[in-house]
């Protein structure tokens, strides 16, 4: 009976640190538990076409912003349209696979593909695409696998103000809060 009841004072007494931990130090709970469980990291996304940035990215040797074409200038990225798909996929000659095949279709049908929007910020947060790779910020920085995977891929363990703030210090850029919060 009296070992019982350390026992279970024990598991609340963690239970309580646990939760303590968590909400007073968010940031770095997550962290700990992504490096423990990367596996964790990221999730598969459910996409009309299961694009592959491997064969477009490594093979084709295609940059991030030839598809994302407003990373450079805008605050978004942008999806690629299917103008832009149209260059190498408007006959089946280069598209032999059937995931590519799909895209044919939408060429010939003049349909844009409806993705899904893959990674989404607060509306109170302002995060400038074209900043970051003009200072020569690797996309995988914030999107992780996505350009390593066969499948498209979200990084969930991304996107936490202490994370940004983190890679903000470590690179000398600001960390006032006008400069990710100001419309």
């Amino acid at each position: 009976m009296r070992k019982g009841f350390f026992i279970s004072i024990g598991i609340i007494l963690v239970l309580v640190i646990a939760i303590v931990a968590y909400h007073r130090f968010q940031y770095e709970t997550k962290t700990a538990f992504f490096h423990l469980f990367p596996i964790f990291r990221w999730k598969s996304m459910d996409q009309p076409i299961l694009f592959n940035h491997l064969i477009h990215k490594e093979k084709l040797n295609l940059n991030c912003t030839f598809c994302h074409r407003y990373a450079e200038r805008r605050r978004s990225a942008g999806i690629p349209n299917i103008d832009l798909c149209r260059a190498c996929h408007a006959t089946d000659a280069m598209s032999k696979k059937p995931e590519a095949l799909k895209v044919v279709k939408y060429v010939r049908a003049e349909e844009e593909i409806p993705w899904k929007k893959m990674y989404g910020l607060p509306k109170f947060v302002v995060f400038p695409h074209w900043i970051h790779v003009q200072n020569g910020i690797d996309c995988s920085v914030c999107h992780g696998l996505t350009g390593k995977k066969e499948r498209p891929v979200k990084m969930v363990d991304r996107n936490y103000m202490a994370g940004c703030m983190d890679c903000h210090k470590k690179r000398g850029a600001s960390n006032d809060c006008y400069a990710c919060h100001s419309s």
